[in-house]
């Protein structure tokens, strides 16, 4: 299977020290030049998608501003305490983990509030929210959800922690509490909220013990997604079998709680409609079809288009060509 996506770390700087992060424990300021990642996207394969990742990325929006016009598809993956652009053509995946107490226990006092007027401040129109599930804040999903479900951002998604050689794993949760919080917050939070909840049921099976198993010692990230430090250079995962992995070396695979491994294989293994149509709905207005027709397979292609005929965005019909 040919690789689908790349996934680009801007900087390995950061303005926070959040307890679950890695980035910034590396402590290596090196940085490819502009100049430099000018010539890797010439040389790239024509990926129709990409994820800005760090660090914090809007701490270098520069490269972003100049490497976004090279894909079809970009998201920005952000803390939300530095000022979002308002760019229209790139999905903000903005990390609230938790309620306010639970949030700043993680990432420090006064980032709740400082990300919470940066999104409702931004023009930008496709704001996404991302939660880390952990030992500490699991607690609060609830909440979580019901705080942010009248705001701006379109929908939220969680993975739970994972772990990382060496570093903070007080913050991992054991596989039985994953099942349950999957079983008795989760599923009834996207029974009650629909859409809002981006996730589907087959990735919430996937997600438990022992399935999870069997996705991450085949990681579909690792053959779709090719992973680039901030020097340009191929990340590889932590097992030593030469595959690229955006989590980095230090990632404990068995353990990986990200939710991104299992939203691959609801696509391109499974075919799972629900998460595919969860997916065409908050891309970015005129982009959507054409990523989608790109990656998927040709038997989805007339239930996609029929489907995107009949979609409606405040009443009103907002077809994506």
């Amino acid at each position: 299977m040919r690789q689908r996506a790349v996934s680009i770390d801007v900087t390995n700087k950061c303005n926070l020290r959040c307890r679950h992060c890695f980035y910034w424990r590396t402590n290596n300021p090196e940085e490819l030049s502009i100049e430099g990642w000018k010539d890797i996207f010439r040389k790239l394969p024509k990926f129709i998608y990409c994820s800005w990742v760090g660090g914090e990325p809007l701490l270098r929006r520069e490269l972003i501003e100049v490497g976004k016009e090279r894909f079809l598809i970009n998201e920005v993956v952000t803390n939300g305490t530095i000022p979002i652009p308002s760019w229209n053509d790139v999905s903000f995946f903005i990390s609230i983990d938790g309620t306010k107490r639970y949030h700043e226990l993680i990432r420090g006092k006064g980032t709740y509030e400082l990300a919470r007027e940066n999104i409702e401040t931004t023009g930008a129109r496709y704001l996404l929210l991302n939660m880390v599930v952990n030992s500490l804040n699991y607690r609060s999903i609830e909440r979580f959800v019901s705080e942010w479900s009248n705001s701006k951002v379109l929908w939220v998604k969680f993975s739970f922690y994972t772990p990382f050689s060496g570093g903070e794993n007080s913050l991992f949760l054991p596989f039985d509490k994953r099942n349950e919080i999957i079983d008795e917050v989760l599923k009834p939070l996207k029974e009650n909220y629909g859409d809002f909840i981006f996730i589907s049921d087959s990735i919430l099976e996937s997600m438990k013990y022992p399935n999870c198993l069997e996705v991450t010692s085949n990681c579909p990230a690792t053959r779709l997604i090719l992973s680039l430090d901030c020097m340009g250079k191929i990340k590889y995962r932590s097992c030593g079998d030469m595959r690229a992995c955006y989590m980095g070396a230090g990632a404990i695979c068995e353990k990986c709680g990200h939710m991104t491994p299992h939203y691959l294989r609801a696509i391109y293994e499974v075919g799972d409609w629900e998460i595919i149509r969860k997916s065409i709905k908050h891309m970015p207005k005129g982009l959507a079809l054409r990523a989608i027709k790109s990656l998927l397979p040709k038997n989805y292609l007339k239930k996609i288009t029929l489907w995107n005929r009949q979609r409606t965005y405040n009443g009103k019909t907002d077809e994506v060509r």
